[in-house]
């Protein structure tokens, strides 16, 4: 990729700017690094090793390494546990810190991290850069747990593979199928789960600022990593200085089941408004049809064809599965547009397009009724956040799965219901505090609205700008190849340049690796300068999924 070089000096003479040397919030947290109890964490040596290969990158360009830290911050007494953290090869020696997380949250940021200096290496130029990731994550180095899956009764909704038509009876028995499995899960790693939340997220990384040597350390935090880092800067404003929040959660007030509610809904809009007619503009990799009106049929009748059991073994949810890749633009060509095309050729009833798509499905998303096993990272995480929020009967939740059936199932089951602990985030933090950091944000993201990112906006005022990619329909900003976003964020971190007031980007036709666009998708909102308009009325869902 082309570097984007604009110094700092030509940036504030076409916006305005200010400088930033590290705006603060008030005294932080006490970060135990004085106290002798956490001397052995602070004190401990660094050993750099081969990375493993992940699901982002083949790890050839970075090198790992293992930090210990406790499982309870509050008592290192209790033992410890360790997570991964990555850097590049040969790195030079840098007088930034730059920790990175690229949410998931069940994803490798050490990993990802490669992924962010390949796409954008200008963020090697004045920083070591450090992928960071969570405790407990699947995908990478450090302590992880698994639990077993209770037994099931038959009665759960997804034990045809069907989720999208679920029934009052079969929403309480996978609710209380739920209930068991993390239950047993719980009292079997309750030391190691009560750890996973975000203040002892924010502690971890606040350590391997400490552990690298660096008295100070900027952050990127792109998707969930935005409220990580987010409350980072609201924990330890003494400590993190640059930080830039990409695709952002509502971290005002982070509430992880009301996050997921604006998602699922979010999603729905942008697949209907944007990512069909992009299906329909490129026929060729996926052969559901010329026109809108097409893919939908097309796709009705896929769905049609597995709850029927015409498709060999793929089951309705794994048709639908294929779409929940439809917001990153790297996976449609890895994983969207082959699964569709598979299943959209296998319609014929050929034994050997069945076979394929098979295939794909089994790649694509896995069939709750085969698992016996999970990581519980992801679920124990939100829970500990924020507790149950969801206040919708079950009547709700299924008229929400016809409406948004793209991820409407995501939400249907309550998985923090019971939970025995005290939701971990500090409310009166949250506040007291302003979060001092530069927001870049797609204006049609479906995966971390922009109407939480607007919100963040006007509640913080004038301590965070808001770099805003007008028709911009993909989640991460960061992976794109927009240069009027790269060229403000960069004058951020490499230069403590912060515009003066927020800056409208225009977004580029939508594209992939193989798939490209001549014309911008527009949803209706026109920006433009400084001005941030409303977002995008998620009302206009509509047509349900069964014919």
């Amino acid at each position: 990729m082309k570097r984007l070089m604009l110094s700092g000096c030509k940036l504030l003479a076409i916006i305005g700017c200010v400088t930033l040397t590290g705006l603060a919030n008030a005294q932080g947290i006490d970060d135990h690094s004085g106290d002798p109890a956490y001397a052995r964490y602070y004190h401990q040596t660094v050993h750099w090793g081969s990375c493993p290969q992940s699901l982002f990158t083949n790890g050839s360009t970075i090198e790992c390494a293992l930090i210990t830290v406790p499982v309870d911050w509050s008592d290192p007494a209790r033992g410890d546990i360790t997570i991964g953290i990555s850097r590049p090869r040969n790195a030079p020696s840098t007088a930034r810190l730059l920790l990175v997380n690229l949410g998931g949250p069940d994803n490798s940021s050490a990993s990802m991290a490669e992924m962010l200096e390949q796409y954008q290496p200008q963020v090697e130029e004045d920083h070591l850069v450090v992928g960071v990731d969570l405790r407990g994550i699947s995908d990478g180095l450090g302590t992880q747990v698994s639990c077993s899956d209770a037994p099931r009764t038959g009665a759960e909704n997804f034990m045809d593979g069907d989720s999208r038509n679920p029934t009052v009876q079969s929403v309480q028995a996978q609710q209380a199928w739920w209930n068991r499995t993390i239950s047993a899960c719980l009292k079997q790693h309750a030391a190691f789960l009560k750890g996973i939340n975000t203040p002892d997220h924010v502690r971890d990384l606040n350590l391997v600022r400490a552990v690298l040597g660096y008295r100070h350390a900027d952050l990127l935090g792109v998707s969930s990593g935005s409220s990580l880092m987010a409350y980072a800067d609201r924990m330890f404003p003494d400590r993190f200085q640059r930080v830039v929040l990409d695709s952002n959660m509502d971290w005002v007030h982070l509430d992880w089941q009301q996050q997921a509610i604006r998602q699922m809904k979010m999603d729905q809009l942008n697949l209907q408004q944007a990512f069909i007619p992009f299906i329909a503009r490129h026929d060729d990799h996926f052969h559901m049809g010329s026109t809108p009106a097409e893919v939908l049929d097309t796709f009705r009748q896929i769905y049609l064809a597995t709850s029927q059991h015409r498709m060999g073994s793929v089951t309705p949810d794994q048709a639908l599965g294929s779409l929940q890749g439809t917001g990153i633009w790297i996976f449609w060509d890895l994983l969207v547009s082959p699964s569709l095309s598979a299943m959209s050729t296998a319609l014929d009833g050929s034994p050997a397009d069945i076979a394929s798509a098979e295939q794909m499905a089994a790649m694509t998303f896995t069939d709750l009724r085969t698992q016996t096993s999970f990581n519980p990272m992801s679920d124990v995480l939100m829970c500990n956040d924020s507790g149950s929020t969801d206040r919708r009967s079950i009547a709700q939740k299924i008229k929400d799965v016809h409406t948004y059936w793209a991820i409407g199932t995501s939400t249907l089951i309550d998985k923090c219901q019971h939970w025995p602990w005290r939701p971990a985030i500090d409310r009166k933090l949250e506040s007291r505090t302003r979060v001092h950091a530069l927001m870049v944000q797609n204006g049609f993201d479906p995966s971390t609205p922009y109407s939480g990112a607007l919100r963040d906006r006007r509640v913080n005022s004038d301590t965070v700008r808001m770099v805003y990619i007008n028709n911009g329909a993909t989640h991460g900003v960061m992976f794109d190849h927009n240069a009027c976003a790269a060229n403000v964020e960069f004058a951020y971190l490499n230069y403590g340049v912060m515009p003066a007031r927020d800056v409208v980007c225009q977004a580029a036709p939508m594209h992939s690796f193989t798939m490209h666009d001549s014309t911008t998708y527009d949803y209706g909102h026109q920006a433009s300068g400084s001005w941030l308009p409303p977002p995008p009325d998620i009302h206009q869902v509509s047509g349900s999924l069964v014919p």
